[in-house]
């Protein structure tokens, strides 16, 4: 897609009489230091809380060398008593954004966008070939959400009540604007998208009975690139939060799922029929976890009009549950090894192979590090970007087909990234999360072939206890190997545990190239690095990715190449020039979007333009399935300064007319 549209092209052959002002691009903002803990109590938003915990003792015996051979291709992987995944995507790490931040994240309307939020999406396109996954939905989806025909100023959402606690649902209203919002920035970045309806607005007395008519907008507008439709979050919460009355189960849930899509469907209303997902449990109620959805009858009686079927999980809690708090220092040491990825997974091996088994796809649909938020100096730090690294690719191997990390709001620890306050001047900037860095090494892990295969190939922790703080993964293209994906949790910048990993590749392979994730310490928040670049502290980053990026070259001998993994970090092994190259940004790959408005700028799309351009003109005429998706032109408005963004060379333009 080329951005410098007809339109900029002759705008900018106006310019020349026009005063502008140059910007270099450097990214530099106020910043937030991770070195040490504050002296007294952070009080401000958990989202920029500095709160540094303290590593894990490195284990006494190291292991500082192991060597890997990898099996020849697919059959030798089956031959080794392992197994290789389904085909996966670059984009199987994707974003769970919560309905009611959706506007501050996203965009205020259809044609204001957030441009940094843009850049975080267009870093996974460049490097999948994919757009990104994105799922709009949450709590804030259930019940308290009503779709309208229009808001105020054209905007995309209004919250009519908003609540204190991190899981509490503020009442919402959303209107068409957010579907073509979400259209708009498809156009960009090429995302797909779930949309999670209300489920509560299928009950008996629901006020307005108007969610197939969201539905159907929701189709018609986004088209091939809706996903699906979410029905129901989390229901085996609903009689601990007061959704349902108690002794309200499986059987309800089922019978209340089949009478909303049935609803949704009557009269023709979606083109695409098997546009649902569900039930999304989450929680380990007994009685109401997903093998008894499954063997309530809900997957066979519903198969034909099912997209997906979806979990939602949290390896732990901050929700002070009866008076229970977890401090995450007693825990931090639980996120830093092979075990933790792996009992996260297991208990739903048995269930991809049924959903797969029945044609459907499976579905992480919300995750992260702890619910109700995260924790302070945990959620944020270093050490859950390796653990998120190799939770995602776990759930590759255990056949997910995708996973998405759930995105909150400015209460909370554990976002990918977090705009500024609205409180805080223009010159503040946008925050990234520590987490975010997992969806890059993901992105390059399977790259753009959409058929890399995945398998764990960790060595054993029977042989040598320290071999958890070391998972390998192995990625089979065409069967044959291309990458592997090795792991070092240890905390110890001495070089005492860096690991020298022997990868016994073939003799006709005489270099492979390797990119690594890197910090100083699993407790480091912002200064992390891919492949030698990085995206900034907190207030500092506007999405892009800065400094000269870095692949190192490994020469080989006698088919024998020796990586060194540091202590921590993970390294990224491309065994072929070819995997290397399908996992980078081409050379004419996506205008990454700058601007001059400083952290809250906005890139404006010409709605119209748009909607012809995706068959929107009409409300009959919506995006169907199959029809094509062209790019939007970027629209320059009049004004005493223009904050929108023309990429050229890495050079901002402010256009004073």
């Amino acid at each position: 897609m080329t951005y410098l549209t007809p339109l900029i092209l002759s705008f900018l052959s106006t310019i020349s009489a026009q005063s502008l002002t140059l910007y270099t691009g450097d990214n530099t903002a106020t910043a937030t230091s991770t070195a040490s803990a504050p002296d007294g109590t952070y009080t401000g938003l958990a989202a920029y809380d500095p709160t540094v915990l303290t590593p894990p003792t490195p284990p006494s015996t190291p292991v500082t060398s192991y060597t890997l051979t990898l099996p020849a291709n697919g059959q030798a992987v089956l031959d080794s008593g392992l197994s290789l995944s389904i085909p996966q995507k670059g984009n199987f790490l994707g974003f769970s954004v919560e309905l009611s931040i959706a506007n501050s994240l996203m965009g205020s309307s259809s044609t204001n966008m957030k441009v940094p939020f843009l850049n975080y999406m267009a870093n996974i396109q460049n490097r999948a070939g994919v757009g990104p996954v994105i799922r709009v939905g949450g709590n804030s989806q259930e019940g308290s959400s009503i779709f309208v025909d229009g808001l105020a100023d054209g905007a995309v959402l209004d919250k009519i009540k908003v609540s204190e606690g991190v899981t509490d649902t503020p009442l919402i209203n959303y209107s068409l604007e957010l579907f073509y919002l979400m259209s708009n920035i498809t156009s960009l970045v090429g995302a797909d998208w779930y949309f999670g309806l209300s489920f509560n607005e299928s009950a008996v007395d629901s006020p307005t009975g108007n969610v197939p008519i969201a539905a159907k907008w929701a189709q018609d507008i986004l088209g091939e690139h809706l996903l699906a439709l979410s029905v129901g979050n989390e229901p085996d919460l609903y009689v601990d939060h007061s959704k349902r009355q108690p002794g309200w189960g499986v059987s309800n849930y089922v019978s209340e799922f089949d009478a909303m899509t049935q609803s949704i469907l009557a009269d023709n209303n979606l083109i695409d029929t098997s546009a649902f997902i569900g039930p999304s449990t989450c929680c380990q109620v007994v009685g109401f976890e997903l093998d008894d959805v499954l063997n309530a009858g809900w997957l066979t009686e519903n198969v034909d009009n099912l997209a997906a079927v979806s979990v939602q999980h949290y390896p732990t809690n901050n929700c002070k549950i009866n008076g229970k708090v977890i401090e995450p220092q007693d825990i931090f040491a639980e996120f830093l090894n092979h075990t933790s990825a792996q009992a996260q997974v297991q208990p739903y091996l048995g269930n991809s192979q049924t959903v797969l088994g029945a044609q459907k796809e499976f579905i992480m649909l919300e995750t992260n590090s702890a619910s109700c938020g995260g924790f302070a100096g945990l959620s944020d730090s270093f050490g859950v970007a390796l653990w998120m690294t190799d939770y995602a690719l776990q759930m590759a191997w255990g056949n997910f087909t995708t996973a998405l990390m759930h995105v909150g709001g400015q209460n909370v620890y554990y976002n990918p990234f977090t705009p500024p306050p609205s409180t805080e001047s223009s010159s503040k900037q946008w925050t990234t999360g520590s987490i975010y860095y997992s969806t890059l090494v993901v992105a390059e892990a399977f790259g753009k072939t959409n058929q890399s295969k995945i398998v764990d190939i960790s060595p054993s922790a029977e042989q040598d206890a320290n071999n958890i703080y070391h998972p390998m993964y192995a990625v089979y293209e065409n069967d044959q190997p291309t990458r592997v994906v090795l792991f070092n949790y240890i905390d110890d910048n001495t070089g005492a545990n860096d690991l020298q990993t022997t990868i016994n590749v073939g003799t006709a392979t005489s270099s492979v190239s390797v990119r690594y994730l890197r910090a100083a310490s699993v407790s480091e928040q912002y200064n992390i690095t891919w492949a030698g670049q990085t995206l900034g502290t907190s207030f500092a980053s506007d999405g892009r990715l800065y400094g000269e990026q870095s692949t190192v070259t490994i020469q080989c001998t006698d088919g024998n190449c020796v990586i060194p993994v540091y202590a921590p970090s993970i390294a990224l092994v491309f065994l072929t020039e070819e995997s290397l190259s399908n996992s980078s940004p081409a050379a004419d790959a996506k205008t990454e979007y700058e601007t001059s408005v400083v952290g809250t700028g906005s890139a404006t799309v010409d709605k119209q333009a748009l909607q012809t351009s995706n068959g929107q003109g009409t409300k009959g005429g919506g995006t169907s399935k199959g029809s094509a998706s062209s790019g939007a032109a970027l629209r320059i408005t009049s004004s005493s300064m223009i904050g929108v963004i023309l990429g050229l060379g890495g050079v901002v333009l402010s256009l004073v007319l």
